[in-house]
């Protein structure tokens, strides 16, 4: 009998669900899981965890980093975070960094301080933007215009600069600078999101923001009621679309065509469960691009993140994965150095391309994180140990029946397998769990003997895989007892 791993479906019943009841360290594929890698730090450490990061290009495509701690915000060039304090920052608890990037310079957010911009090439320190705009929770640009919401003058408002004029702020018809307060039961603003359209989250709402030109500049409506986010940081947008957790699970909402759920009946109920839900604020959301997955860092305990949610876009499938961090971002590779080129040849005649080639220019994107040595890197380590379950099974008409063997159908040369078989007699019973089994060298199975009415089928892979996709059972039926 051969059972297929399936989607990842943990809110469905594991007797009879058509996925699989557990995926752990795994990617979902097209009808199958791959591995997932763990994080390969490159730095230096920050001060203290990391409280929000933003990677970018300036005009000579040279990739710029820049993150935020509790007091400093610093800058990333060949392997080393510097610290480009203007001052000593005051986030409070469940304050985060938010940045854009604005032409040759970043500009950085955090709600305790004042707006803070720094050059991208690090010539010199952060330092208060200009034009006084009021502190700010979040940030994004919109048609020319840097918008911020969750101000100090209201939680519920939203200020824009000048178009194209970030030291223009207040209400200037000249620039087109002014405010907007979003009326109605939505609480704070939670995020907003750049683009063409801005997309302004709410706590129970969520408004579309689009510019008109003068006198009114934007036309604000609200989209979505009822709907919004708990959790600032997992809102992401890509495209046309923006994902993020509402109150009752992950979304998807479509400019221009409203919210859709994702992760109903699939794993919303598992997620929320897990979730501590006092540290939302720690929750933080990226897109992998080169992956086709939108990913959340979440704490499932209280000592900070430690569990990954992947979510594959062109399937809609769902995985996740065991691992400490302390935030993860959308972020692109940071080239070379002349110093750095020494680890790809020690002799630049022999190098693969000519120094003005963009091959040491980096600009790959990928996803990156934080480890909790306050150090990052991206996700290119080596592969952490999966562990996928079957759904439960039982025989047609109800008998005993009787298992002699287990082939994981996993493809990669240097995987190796470990099978456990669970089996309970009634549905009422807890399933217990045999010990692991490897491969027997003869056969090629993973030589097990169980009586049972349920069964349901583990496997642990380490070392690396290509392929999961499910296991061949050898299974046969007895009588009725």
């Amino acid at each position: 009998m051969d059972i297929p791993f399936g989607e990842f479906l943990p809110d469905l019943s594991a007797l009879g669900n058509p996925g699989a009841t557990h995926a752990q360290n795994v990617v979902p594929h097209e009808g199958t899981y791959k591995q997932f890698p763990t994080l390969a730090v490159d730095s230096n450490a920050l001060t203290a965890y990391a409280r929000g990061a933003i990677s970018s290009q300036d005009s000579s495509a040279n990739v710029v980093m820049h993150a935020g701690d509790a007091t400093k915000l610093y800058r990333y060039a060949s392997g080393t975070w510097t610290d480009k304090s203007g001052a000593t920052y005051t986030n409070a608890t469940d304050d985060h960094w938010s940045f854009i990037k604005w032409g040759e310079y970043t500009i950085a957010t955090n709600f305790a301080d004042v707006i803070q911009i720094g050059p991208l090439d690090g010539g010199s320190n952060f330092s208060a933007l200009g034009g006084s705009p009021p502190k700010a929770r979040h940030i994004g640009i919109v048609r020319g215009f840097i918008v911020i919401g969750n101000l100090s003058t209201g939680v519920g408002r939203v200020q824009w600069s000048g178009q194209e004029q970030e030291t223009s702020w207040g209400t200037n018809p000249a620039t087109q600078a002014d405010f907007q307060d979003l009326v109605g039961d939505g609480g704070r603003i939670q995020a907003v999101t750049s683009g063409d359209v801005g997309l302004i989250l709410m706590e129970r709402s969520i408004w579309t923001m689009e510019y008109i030109g003068p006198p009114l500049v934007f036309r604000f409506t609200e989209v979505e009621t009822e709907l919004g986010t708990p959790a600032p940081r997992s809102v992401v947008r890509y495209g046309a679309s923006v994902y993020y957790l509402s109150q009752s699970g992950f979304q998807r909402y479509d400019i221009g065509r409203g919210s859709v759920p994702i992760g109903d009946k699939k794993i919303d109920l598992w997620f929320l469960e897990r979730v501590n839900k006092d540290d939302y604020y720690r929750l933080t959301g990226a897109v992998d691009v080169a992956n086709a997955k939108i990913v959340w860092s979440y704490p499932n305990g209280a000592s900070g993140p430690d569990e990954l949610l992947i979510y594959d876009w062109k399937t809609g499938q769902w995985s996740y994965a065991v691992l400490n961090t302390e935030l993860i971002f959308e972020g692109l590779s940071p080239g070379y150095t002349l110093d750095g080129l020494d680890a790809v040849n020690s002799s630049i005649d022999a190098l693969p391309a000519s120094l003005d080639s963009d091959l040491w220019k980096g600009g790959v994107l990928g996803l990156y994180g934080f480890d909790t040595a306050h150090k990052s890197g991206d996700f290119s380590g080596a592969a952490l140990t999966a562990r996928i379950e079957t759904a439960e099974i039982a025989s047609e008409d109800g008998s005993v029946m009787f298992c002699n063997g287990v082939r994981p159908l996993v493809q990669g040369s240097t995987a190796t397998n470990t099978v456990y078989l669970a089996s309970r007699n009634t549905l009422t019973s807890d399933h217990s769990y045999s010990s692991g089994v490897l491969q027997n060298s003869t056969t090629g199975e993973h030589d097990l003997r169980e009586n049972s009415r349920y069964f349901r089928f583990r496997v642990d892979i380490a070392g690396g895989f290509d392929h999961a996709m499910g296991v061949r059972a050898s299974i046969k039926t007895g009588g009725v007892r």
